[in-house]
């Protein structure tokens, strides 16, 4: 019986951890957050507050300047830094992270959606323009 409790103990002591997380920008915590989709169907065109966990997507591979997270039915959202304040890492496509920040409906200047087009690697059209946006004050990326 000894030999087994040892490894039951630590089974559960790891399961019940919370994941831990990298912060970039201003402190903030993980708790109280809504997923994309929820996001997604309260934001409008006026500037809100909201707390968000999503998957990313993508990251400005220049400079780690901005990310896209998306929900489940691949609505992306953008995500900027609040000042140009701070960047994240441009490897963390696929990551979890948790970001607040200010949110709402956007349609880009032209030349705005050609300059995220060209981070991305992508053909530029018309319809990059419109967005729904979040400029993020501070972000959470989970640790692997």
């Amino acid at each position: 019986m000894k030999n087994i409790a040892l490894p039951v103990i630590l089974l559960i002591v790891s399961c019940s951890q919370q994941p831990s997380y990298t912060s970039y920008g201003d402190e903030i915590n993980a708790e109280n957050s809504i997923s994309t989709s929820d996001f997604l169907s309260t934001v409008s065109e006026t500037e809100a507050a909201y707390k968000i966990e999503g998957v990313v997507e993508e990251v400005c591979q220049a400079k780690g300047c901005w990310l896209k997270v998306k929900n489940d039915q691949g609505q992306s959202i953008r995500v900027t830094f609040k000042d140009y304040g701070f960047f994240v890492p441009k490897d963390i496509a696929g990551r979890t992270v948790i970001l607040e920040g200010q949110a709402s409906t956007v349609v880009l200047e032209e030349d705005v959606a050609k300059h995220y087009a060209d981070d991305s690697g992508k053909e530029y059209d018309e319809s990059m323009r419109n967005e729904v946006s979040v400029v993020a004050s501070g972000v959470l990326v989970r640790d692997i």
